[in-house]
């Protein structure tokens, strides 16, 4: 076993989620990267109990190519002996229903697919191939959207039933893996389209970060896991905060906000903030919606109300700050389950 397979499977068996006697999935799109995580995930758990189940989402957005995509990769578990699932989605409804790009209804619909799969197999977690290379991109991409720690902190080794156990590793380290082990593997041409921001930041800026910086990639990843360590300290005191005075009423959420709102530092106001819009089911606040909503409350004034992404409507009224979905949009979600339910039965019978 070469120096580098061993480093990989040591990454794969140190996850919280990876577990004896349990099964794993491994999400495998047929690039370098998924396929040495699919690889020596195969590997280690035929020596430590644990069954591994691929999946490949085919998200029909680049023809033929796409479709070879997933034969190659069903052939690729086949040789291996490693149960395949291919799960079909259609981001085309999704971007014309919710006016997101094709990318991000396309991540939106992979990330579903995969979850469906998680409680179909009762999965212990959904193994993904993101390393270093991609953490360096996540954080500038989100600092050049305007995102604070929580965007700084990148993707998580961990995050609910999602684990990145490369993020220690580099995208060479994967293209070397698949080399040393005669693994062939696809290339997306979508990933040289610079129109797209992540290609840019990763065949543009990046590069000219590195031309100054020559360890600016694992300079940026050492940023999001310290972005990490204090965002998971902020988010436990917001937690207990909400814990002590907050509750779910009439199924929408609130939180006091009297005295003892008031003496926390603003880190945590704006953390207790995010917590009940979240709860509330809405989307990620952004940094105007936390500040008009903490003048809502230093006001003081009433009955006073605004809506946040999600369809969330913020309420202000004795000292009190209710979140909750209006009846439109829980009308919207209701249909919404319902055609994508249809989808997926459709989808099942081809």
């Amino acid at each position: 076993m070469s120096e580098l397979e061993n480093r990989l499977r040591c990454l794969v068996r140190t996850s919280p989620l990876w577990k004896a006697g349990t099964c794993v999935m491994a999400a495998c799109s047929g690039g370098a990267d998924s396929l040495a995580l699919t690889d020596v995930m195969g590997k280690a758990a035929r020596e430590d109990g644990i069954t591994v189940r691929v999946v490949h989402v085919q998200h029909h957005l680049r023809g033929e190519a796409a479709e070879e995509d997933a034969r190659f990769v069903a052939s690729f578990c086949q040789a291996r002996g490693l149960p395949f699932r291919r799960c079909d989605v259609y981001p085309d409804r999704l971007v014309r229903e919710a006016g997101l790009s094709p990318e991000e209804a396309a991540r939106r619909l992979r990330y579903e697919a995969l979850e469906a799969c998680r409680r179909e197999y009762g999965a212990e977690g959904i193994f993904l191939a993101h390393h270093q290379d991609d953490q360096a991109e996540t954080v500038l991409l989100n600092l050049l959207r305007g995102a604070g720690t929580r965007g700084l902190r990148g993707m998580l080794p961990v995050n609910g039933y999602l684990a990145r156990p490369f993020l220690d590793a580099t995208r060479q380290d994967m293209i070397q893996y698949c080399l040393e082990q005669a693994i062939a593997f696809r290339t997306d041409a979508s990933n040289f389209d610079e129109s797209l921001r992540r290609n840019w930041i990763r065949q543009t800026l990046l590069p000219m970060l590195e031309a100054r910086n020559p360890r600016i990639r694992r300079q940026l990843s050492q940023t999001a896991r310290l972005a990490a360590e204090d965002e998971a300290c902020l988010e436990f005191q917001a937690r207990q905060y909400f814990q002590r005075y907050g509750r779910e009423a009439g199924g929408c959420w609130e939180v006091k906000t009297g005295p003892e709102f008031a003496a926390l530092p603003r880190a945590l106001k704006s953390r207790v903030v995010r917590l009940i819009v979240e709860k509330a089911g809405g989307g990620e606040a952004g940094y105007g919606h936390i500040l008009d909503i903490l003048a809502l409350v230093a006001r003081g004034v009433g009955n006073k109300a605004l809506d946040v992404p999600g369809q969330v409507r913020i309420i202000y009224c004795n000292g009190r700050l209710m979140a909750g979905k209006n009846q439109r949009s829980r009308e919207e979600e209701r249909a919404a389950k319902l055609a994508q339910k249809e989808q997926q039965r459709n989808a099942s019978q081809h």
